[in-house]
């Protein structure tokens, strides 16, 4: 009887463990241009990547994380804890500090921005799918910006 509490016990150990295991999470923005305020959002779900990155029902409680604060044109780097799981990234510098991407009179952003894995959409975002990576070990993620 004591066997089977202990192995139980065990089981139950080790199943928690691998569900709420955590990775660092290494992010490096590159070539920014201007100084700027950076705003950095992780995403665990298409749903919460294409509406905000659409400016439809923009609702900061579907990200997972988010980053704002002051950046140089000397780079970006941040490291945070995160989860197993597939995230995606979406991120702009604002560089006047008027909160918002800015767009020429066609709608093309005329501050930088960039997506994980480098991903560019025609005429638009990139899909969550082709921004997204799977979180299942400490990972490094280099963004450049367009």
């Amino acid at each position: 009887m004591k066997i089977r509490i202990l192995f139980i016990s065990l089981a139950l150990l080790v199943v928690t463990n691998t569900t709420s295991q955590t990775f660092k999470l290494n992010i490096e923005i590159e070539n920014i241009e201007y100084q700027g305020t950076i705003y950095l959002a992780i995403y665990n779900n298409s749903t919460s990547f294409n509406q905000d990155n659409k400016n439809k029902n923009i609702d900061k409680k579907r990200w997972v994380k988010s980053i704002v604060e002051a950046v140089t044109t000397e780079g970006f780097k941040r490291s945070i804890e995160l989860k197993k799981g597939i995230y995606a990234i979406s991120l702009y510098v604002d560089s006047n500090d008027n909160k918002i991407i800015d767009k020429n009179f066609i709608g093309i952003p005329t501050e930088q921005y960039g997506f994980s894995n480098n991903a560019s959409g025609f005429l638009g975002s990139p899909s969550y799918k082709d921004a997204s990576f799977n979180l299942v070990d400490d990972l490094n993620i280099k963004i450049s910006l367009k």
